[in-house]
């Protein structure tokens, strides 16, 4: 596992032979941001509900008030201490913002949470095109916040409230982390970003080469967009593309991951050599030989099992009391 910190990020990083268990499974798996309606594609990724889930302490749901009605938050307590332990993870789920259930995401979150010792808030944010942009960053914000205001109850350091999420939730993840420090928000011990969209991937090396076959087909983004945003909004403003903030200075410490297989991995590494320039702590890893979306693939390649565990670990050591 290639693990970057800040000073020594490679300045290019591209994909090698993709994991055989992993590829075998994808030529049967779901597909994201295919030719299929998205009520199509949200059923089809009921694959990613394993039968058989790795181990939990206890499992809470809350129901919380937002700014758009109710937002559920399904809540994973870790079964013994662990580095992370008194702190939190909220976690925004991945789909293209169109795609993506709290059951879909459970192994993961089971996982990040067990292998961490941290508390893991899972998000289950309302979907574009029923609902659009800037629904879900409101309500995702709003989940933020409110740990912060209680942290105290829920046994958690306020200085140790970290935010993540992949795909579409590493979108959300920086956009809020941006939003956060533009509107004196609090402070985030962390953020997370897995294979994030941090810009449009079409004019990319990873764009073109990952165009389909890899689980997320580029040509998906266009589908994302229109159903996620009204079409009178400037998809190029920060809090939509956060590649293209005035500013990248002044960010939590950020743990950011890459996939090979991914028409994301260009522009993930974009933003993470952004952070680090403009000063960020950083930890940067890149898997050259995964696919887009495999912390959701755990049950059917034991590369992808670890490379989450490891990412579990990474986790607990980034919060971790000093």
């Amino acid at each position: 596992m290639p693990v970057y910190a800040a000073s020594d990020l490679p300045e290019t990083v591209a994909r090698t032979t993709m994991d055989p268990e992993i590829a075998e499974w994808l030529k049967t798996g779901p597909v994201l941001g295919g030719p299929e309606p998205f009520y199509k594609q949200r059923r089809a990724h009921d694959a990613f509900i394993d039968a058989d889930k790795p181990p939990i302490g206890r499992i809470e749901h809350l129901g919380l008030r937002g700014p758009h009605g109710t937002v559920p938050v399904r809540v994973y307590h870790p079964s013994k201490p662990g580095p992370a332990e008194g702190t939190a993870l909220v976690y925004l789920h991945g789909g293209g913002f169109v795609v993506g259930s709290l059951d879909q995401f459970e192994t993961a979150m089971r996982h990040l949470s067990e292998g961490s010792g941290a508390q893991v808030y899972c998000v289950d944010y309302k979907l574009a095109p029923e609902y659009q942009w800037p629904v879900q960053i409101d309500e995702n914000e709003f989940v933020v916040r409110w740990l912060f205001e209680h942290a105290a109850e829920r046994g958690i350091d306020p200085a140790r409230i970290a935010l993540g999420g992949d795909s579409a939730g590493g979108n959300m993840t920086c956009t809020i982390s941006l939003r956060l420090r533009d509107t004196g928000g609090p402070r985030l011990a962390l953020q997370m970003p897995l294979y994030p969209e941090t810009a449009l991937p079409f004019d990319t090396k990873a764009g073109i080469e990952n165009r389909t076959g890899a689980y997320v087909d580029t040509a998906g983004v266009h589908q994302f967009l229109w159903h996620l945003l009204p079409h009178e909004v400037d998809y190029t403003q920060p809090y939509v593309t956060p590649m293209n903030a005035d500013s990248h200075a002044d960010l939590p410490r950020a743990l950011l991951v890459t996939c090979g297989f991914d028409m994301l991995r260009d522009v993930g590494h974009a933003y993470a050599r952004k952070l680090a320039a403009a000063g960020n702590d950083l930890t940067y890893v890149h898997h050259p030989d995964l696919p887009h979306g495999f912390i959701q693939m755990t049950a059917h390649s034991r590369r992808c099992l670890a490379a989450t565990e490891e990412l579990a670990g990474l986790l607990g050591r980034a919060l971790r009391r000093a």
